[in-house]
């Protein structure tokens, strides 16, 4: 059985909908930016906190299952703002200026009267240019997101800030919030999501990919990288006697801890595993 006995896991169980999103890949500044297949764990962060209406000032553990029903690109206007100072192309006159008055009792010469008189310009501090580049989107998605601990789903059910899912334009919508009972399980499949970097001795299926894990608050925004694994097609755990079959290596020494959510589909006599995953309420 895919499931021994064992102390069930009680965690939130959030279904997050939206038309587009698109997860830019951080270090590609021009050109055309590409999207990850799936959320970085800085995004379910940040979701989190959306919902909350603040920092999560507790451990979050997580885990989730992504997908999205199209990919496509189209050109999205950059704007780039720069340092330029200077002078503007035409004289235009401060509108917070007004001549000051001379002070009382005090003779001034025709210079001096003129200077009081004589309005006050703008400068030039920077300056802003458009440029065109492509961006990758995934369209028709859908997140199954799994919380520890299971009170962020009374958050889910009301939110603070309008739901987004990614930047502040891809807006999303809570489907579904409800918190369920996972069990512990040796045996399953995973897809459509994320692992540690660390287990690619064991894994030769997927795509290692370097993810923001953590962005730091304002003003500096500090990233945090890391390397996981990403997983869409199914990947069985716990099958070893199956040699042909896309699967986790098992070696000497090598313990995971997997969860199983009952009301999934079962593939094998084994269902969908979950591998969780902690970031630390207001630190990396």
């Amino acid at each position: 059985m895919s499931t021994p006995t064992g102390t069930p896991k009680r965690v939130a169980k959030v279904t997050i909908e939206a038309p587009v999103v698109s997860f830019r890949y951080p270090h590609f500044l021009i050109g055309q930016q590409p999207s990850f297949d799936v959320p970085p764990p800085s995004t379910i962060f940040g979701h989190v906190a959306s919902a909350l209406g603040e920092w999560p000032t507790e451990p979050l553990h997580f885990a989730y299952a992504f997908t999205a029903h199209g990919r496509g690109s189209d050109l999205e206007h950059q704007h780039i703002i720069s340092r330029a100072p200077g002078k503007l192309p035409e004289p235009i006159v401060d509108p917070l200026w007004k001549p000051e008055e001379p002070p009382p009792g005090k003779k001034l010469t025709k210079k001096q009267l003129a200077a009081l008189n004589t309005p006050r310009l703008l400068e030039r501090t920077t300056e802003g240019t458009v440029q065109p580049h492509k961006r990758d989107f995934l369209f028709d998605v859908r997140l199954e997101l799994y919380l520890d601990p299971p009170e962020l789903a009374e958050a889910f059910r009301s939110p603070v800030f309008t739901v987004v899912l990614g930047r502040s334009q891809d807006l999303a919508c809570v489907r579904r919030v409800e918190v369920v009972d996972l069990l512990p399980a040796t045996q399953g499949y995973l897809e459509r999501t994320i692992i540690p970097g660390s287990m690619r001795p064991r894994l030769p299926w997927g795509m290692t990919t370097l993810m923001p894990r953590y962005i730091g608050p304002a003003p500096e925004r500090q990233p945090v990288f890391e390397s996981y694994i990403v997983l869409r097609e199914r990947v069985y755990v716990g099958y070893p006697e199956r040699t042909q079959a896309r699967q986790l290596l098992t070696f000497a020494g090598a313990e995971d801890t997997w969860w199983t959510d009952p009301a999934t589909t079962e593939d094998r006599g084994g269902k969908r595993l979950l591998y969780f995953h902690t970031l630390e309420g207001g630190a990396s």
